[in-house]
């Protein structure tokens, strides 16, 4: 096979192995939930040189008769959601602090996914580099010999 499948075969065998849980989890696992944004947390981001702030939402939400609370500061929201404004919550009814806001980056691009993601697929490219290099040069070496 071509470096160029093989590389593409093996990115796709990574988006899926991150992809199909989550849209199981999506369609059959979750529920959703109607919420209100109760307050903006502040959370500080950095290391030992610099520190950024950033905000993350506070949400009530109902299940049954139980009210819950939602908030995660791991999460990639591309628009924050102001005070008072109604979200919807995707949660594992088995398990409450399992719970995600039903937006585009907050359930498919969690950080610590994004983390292993990111590291899978520059591992898959690097062996599909080396392991397409090796052979590659002992054939230069051969069609130089003849």
């Amino acid at each position: 096979m071509k470096k160029g499948r093989v590389r593409a075969i093996g990115i796709l065998v990574i988006v899926l192995i991150f992809a199909l849980p989550k849209t199981l989890n999506y369609f059959f696992r979750y529920n959703k939930a109607e919420g209100v944004v109760v307050k903006l947390k502040t959370g500080i981001f950095g290391g030992l040189h610099s520190a950024a702030a950033f905000q993350y939402p506070v949400v009530e939400f109902t299940v049954g008769h139980s009210n819950l609370f939602y908030h995660k500061d791991n999460e990639v929201l591309f628009s924050m959601p102001s005070v008072g404004q109604p979200v919807t919550v995707l949660y594992n009814p088995a398990d409450f602090e399992d719970a995600y806001l039903n937006k585009f980056g907050s359930f498919w691009f969690a950080l610590p996914d994004l983390l292993i993601f990111g590291i899978l697929l520059i591992a898959w490219i690097g062996i599909v580099n080396i392991a397409f290099v090796k052979p590659r040069r002992s054939r230069s070496k051969e069609q130089n010999k003849a």
